[in-house]
């Protein structure tokens, strides 16, 4: 599946490291580094990870989304994983879990998953697919439909709400009221939270601009998904960060 990484200047430097553990945990994937200026300084990446700026992050002010839409308007697939630079995959991916979300693309009746997880698991129904393979619809009501968490998006369904001159917060709380009854299908793998990890299991690097991490492994604020993830990965990315 193609993967779009996107990236400011501050975070370009986290990058690396984002990769890296793409390929560790979902390996032989088609990678590209959305970005600015600081992308290009990017040396030493695997081949398969291209990096594209989208020009000087400065003309764009703090607009997150006037850069990606002629970008977006152009991409030739139909769907996408789409990730900010800073949610660093933890564990291996489940292909069969993967599958069955990428079979409602296929057939053109999904228009978003969210592999990140569900802000709202419970507010959802079971459905099944042609071989009796079980999934989770949301419920149209639902609040944050347009979040940011890792997820796979239907190009037409994302270049619907990514209007000029919004940061990825306004993105998804402007477009909060008006993702709410759409019709369109978002859907999650069948699962059990917080027994089970989610399909895309990841480290919110940076909250607040701030590291959440420490150099024992510790996680500030407590992520519930951070029981999952390996004391020393998370110790290796804290050195590759900081450079130590």
């Amino acid at each position: 599946m193609k993967i779009y990484v996107v990236a400011c200047d501050k975070f370009t430097h986290v990058c690396p490291t984002t990769v890296e553990f793409l390929n560790k945990n979902w390996p032989n994937q088609d990678i590209t580094i959305l970005g600015y200026g600081a992308v290009t300084s990017l040396q030493g990446l695997p081949e398969n990870v291209d990096i594209h700026s989208l020009g000087n992050e400065e003309e764009y002010d703090s607009s997150w989304t006037t850069a990606l839409i002629p970008f977006f308007e152009n991409v030739k697939e139909d769907y996408f994983a789409l990730i900010l630079e800073d949610t660093i995959l933890m564990n291996p991916v489940d292909s069969e879990r993967l599958s069955i979300l990428e079979e409602q693309f296929i057939s053109g009746s999904a228009s978003k998953a969210m592999i990140g997880g569900g802000l709202f698991l419970g507010d959802s129904k079971r459905h099944y697919d042609s071989s009796g393979r079980s999934y989770l619809v949301f419920n149209q009501s639902i609040d944050y439909r347009c979040s940011l968490h890792p997820a796979i998006w239907k190009k037409d369904y994302f270049l619907k709400f990514l209007k000029p001159n919004m940061n990825p917060w306004q993105f998804e709380l402007w477009n909060n009221n008006f993702a709410k009854h759409d019709g369109a299908k978002i859907i999650n793998n069948d699962y059990k939270y917080p027994e089970e990890p989610h399909t895309y299991s990841f480290l919110n690097l940076y909250q607040a601009g701030k590291l959440t991490i420490n150099e024992e492994g510790n996680i500030r604020d407590q992520q519930p998904s951070g029981r999952f993830f390996a004391k020393e990965d998370l110790k290796y990315i804290w050195r590759k960060i900081n450079n130590a």
